[in-house]
């Protein structure tokens, strides 16, 4: 990693723990039961991606890094909401010293002020919780739902260079008590 990444994710570090210091998580035993239950499989999500998914596209980053221009061996940028962050906060502690978690919208903040643009530094993976929108709504309509139930989008993905990313959402149903997996892969993307 060159000093330019290093100072990089060194600042990317310190906006979030300024970010955690003036917006804490919340303890994980305050979560809602669905939060709880949304934290459970973000966390099932994101160790899938450590032991499976994640190092697999790492390989396939090195191959592209010299020709691309991109670090062989980047940061990882993990984000998610709520339940993700304190799933991720468990998950790797504090010892992590390649990946970060931290909101959406505090990652496009901090890359306003210093931007990877190019994912020269950084590869980007997300794991949350999402409304559907109307065409996959229209889609989920084959899976009814009985009084009291919703749908959950669970949204993932990882992109680790311009038009190098992967990605999908997978359909679940929410009773109120617990989840219910109705299509993994509902939707999936390649770039």
């Amino acid at each position: 990693m060159t000093i330019a990444g290093y100072e990089w994710f060194g600042e990317l570090r310190d906006n979030v723990w300024e970010f955690r210091r003036s917006h804490p998580l919340a303890p994980r035993d305050t979560l809602s039961l669905a939060d709880e239950m949304q934290c459970r499989i973000i966390g099932g999500s994101l160790i899938r991606w450590l032991r499976e998914y994640g190092p697999r596209l790492l390989q396939q980053r090195s191959v592209l890094a010299k020709l691309k221009g991109w670090e062989s061996d980047p940061f990882v940028v993990f984000t998610s909401e709520q339940p993700g962050l304190i799933a991720a906060g468990e998950i790797l502690g504090v010892k992590a010293s390649e990946i970060i978690s931290l909101y959406p919208d505090e990652f496009t903040k901090c890359s306003k002020s210093r931007p990877d643009a190019d994912y020269q530094w950084h590869v980007h993976t997300w794991s949350y919780f999402t409304t559907l929108d109307a065409d996959s709504l229209q889609r989920a309509a084959k899976y009814p739902l009985a009084p009291g139930e919703t749908y959950w989008l669970h949204k993932e993905g990882t992109m680790c260079g311009s038009l190098f990313g992967r990605g999908g959402d997978h359909l679940w149903k929410w009773n109120g008590e617990k989840p219910e997996l109705l299509e993994e892969c509902f939707n999936q993307w390649v770039s």
